[in-house]
């Protein structure tokens, strides 16, 4: 009887509608394929082990009208990234996703907040620290910056558009590979405020989906 190998694990099958103009320029640094646009929908899916990611691709791109800006493979996790101006055609990749993975094998995880932090008032060499690693806005003494870690990480670029989209928050980074995720956004108090807000809500949305 031929080795099964480890289980499937998908860690995130997440669709993210209207994609704000922060967040499609964000992307547009690390796109190696079709650059998504504001407006359109967009799924992330997320799986380990790493190779399955191919499989799920074919499997999409087989299955429905979508583009991608590309697959990131690292060595445990993976994460494969689609998008359309049609939303049924995401949802379609999705759902040909879905009937690809062994379902009798298959673990699925939930989201769990990691950390979250607001540092108000940010000193000159605080801002300078985080502007280094910045690759979306910058940001400057005197601001509040909301830091929250995720897993897993995928659910970042979620959060990143839903800050978007209910705030006046400004992405100043975005990483939502390895084992952990990790956003950052700028703006005033209120705005933060607003940003942790959302991502409780979020998580919890999704989670309840999970479980």
């Amino acid at each position: 009887m031929p080795e099964l190998g480890p289980p499937a694990t998908l860690r995130a099958a997440l669709v993210l509608d209207r994609i704000g103009e922060q967040y499609a320029a964000y992307w547009g640094l690390m796109a190696q394929g079709s650059l998504p646009l504001p407006g359109m929908t967009q799924l992330l899916v997320e799986v380990a082990p790493s190779n399955l990611v191919f499989d799920l691709a074919d499997a999409a791109f087989k299955g429905a009208a979508v583009e991608s800006a590309g697959m990131l493979v690292e060595r445990d996790f993976a994460l494969l990234e689609l998008h359309s101006r049609d939303p049924g055609a995401v949802f379609e990749a999705r759902a040909a996703i879905l009937d690809r993975l062994p379902r009798g094998r298959l673990e699925v995880v939930a989201p769990r907040l990691v950390s979250q932090q607001r540092l108000t008032r940010i000193t000159a060499d605080h801002s300078h620290l985080f502007n280094k690693v910045r690759r979306g806005s910058w940001t400057l003494p005197g601001e509040t910056l909301y830091v929250v870690e995720v897993s897993p990480a995928a659910h970042v670029y979620l959060l990143a558009n839903e800050i978007e989209k209910a705030s006046a928050c400004r992405l100043v980074r975005v990483a939502g590979t390895g084992l952990f995720g990790r956003l950052i956004v700028a703006g005033t108090d209120g705005d933060t405020g607003e940003a942790e807000r959302v991502t409780t809500r979020i998580l919890a949305q999704v989670a309840a989906g999970t479980n």
